[in-house]
């Protein structure tokens, strides 16, 4: 399922919570640094805000924070991330404490779970599958089975997410026994669409500030968006994959610098041997926008990546401004002419997507051009 579906599930798992059915804990399995903790994040950040509640990250809390939220819970939406392997069983089952003269001894009740108790919120455990210890993960079954931290229940509108990598993508995945594994909802995720991506970007960090280049090789080499994550015996011990994590970082950190030294250490440091193909790619040199669209026939002599940095160039200059979509009829016309369907079909990839019928729009008099677009672009639409 692509991470941009998953949002679905978790929707229908926390309404079957508030509706008192059955209590199921969703577990997102697959590839790292697809997305899965900002999935979740992301989710509980909108339902904070259709509930109307502030939404409080547990780990910025201060002990002074803590009491201020307690007194009025109801204005407050709670996120926890946790990952079991950094946990200890004290940290989910509270501190033993003697009372009564030592008569005897109750937990002392995390501030977690009193939050938790309290707020609404989002309970995320993440990296479950990677542990390993028995008193660890009886507590975290606890957890999921009967929703409780301790002997402290949580709220109704706190709902428990697992995430873990599948076992081909780590050697640290444990099994879960059968008994238990009906306590989850498993949910197996694939990696966002490359026009998934690019959207979450421009939503994330803003439209200016992440370097387009980056989509241009991705749609070249559309396989190289996740690669390189399973254990091999060839695996040197640190060079990382190429993950959709690592090519946001990669594609932000290329705005910010020009040099091509530091780019290359960047792409190699970041997605290993994917980053050479990608830097040997960013090679290729096309003209500007203005250049294109005078002597279009220039791009007759491109080889593949030209192509697709040219396909990226036109359609830049026309996401920033619709003035640019009459300068660029001839280009198009000679593109259509020459019916060269594997740069249209890159064209309309880069293009916004209320950008592409404003294309259409705007050169339905040309059937020429029209044609060629309806031939290649209409699926896109």
């Amino acid at each position: 399922m692509r991470l941009e579906l998953v949002v679905e599930r978790l929707n229908l798992a926390y309404e079957m919570r508030l509706e008192g059915l059955e209590p199921i804990t969703p577990h997102l399995i697959g590839p790292p640094g697809i997305g899965k903790s900002t999935v979740v994040r992301e989710w509980g950040e909108r339902k904070a805000k259709q509930l109307g509640r502030e939404f409080t990250d547990f780990d910025t809390l201060t002990p002074q924070d803590v009491e201020e939220i307690l007194e009025k819970p109801e204005e407050h939406y709670i996120f926890a991330d946790k990952r079991l392997t950094g946990l200890d069983p004290v940290d989910l089952s509270g501190i033993p404490r003697p009372v009564n003269g030592a008569k005897y001894v109750m937990f002392l009740p995390l501030a977690l779970a009193k939050l938790l108790n309290a707020c609404a919120g989002v309970l995320f455990l993440d990296e479950f599958l990677n542990e390993s210890r028995p008193n660890m993960l009886a507590q975290a079954y606890r957890i999921v089975r009967d929703y409780k931290i301790g002997d402290i229940a949580l709220n109704r509108y706190t709902i428990v997410i697992a995430a873990s990598n599948a076992a081909e993508h780590s050697s640290l995945s444990t099994s879960i026994p059968k008994p238990l594994r009906d306590r989850f909802d498993f949910i197996e995720v694939e990696a966002s669409s490359l026009e998934g991506w690019a959207d979450w970007m421009d939503r994330t960090y803003g439209y200016e500030r992440w370097d387009r280049s980056v989509l241009a090789y991705l749609h070249w080499r559309p396989g190289d968006f996740l690669a390189n994550i399973a254990d091999t015996v060839e695996d040197n011990g640190w060079e990382p994959p190429a993950t959709p994590r690592g090519w946001s970082y990669v594609a932000l950190a290329f705005a910010k610098t020009k040099n091509e030294e530091l780019r290359t250490s960047i792409a190699k440091g970041k997605l290993g041997r994917v980053g050479e193909s990608l830097m040997a790619f960013l090679s290729n040199r096309v003209p500007s926008f203005e250049e294109l669209v005078k002597r279009p026939q220039v791009i007759k002599g491109f080889n593949i990546e030209q192509k697709y940095l040219a396909a990226m160039t036109v359609a830049e200059a026309i996401n920033k401004t619709t003035r640019n979509i009459s300068k660029s009829r001839r280009f198009l016309l000679y593109v259509a002419e020459v019916d060269d369907r594997e740069f249209i079909s890159a064209f309309f990839a880069f293009l916004k997507k209320q950008r592409r019928r404003e294309v259409f729009v705007a050169v339905k008099d040309n059937p020429v051009i029209l044609k060629a677009l309806e031939l290649t672009g209409r699926a896109l639409l």
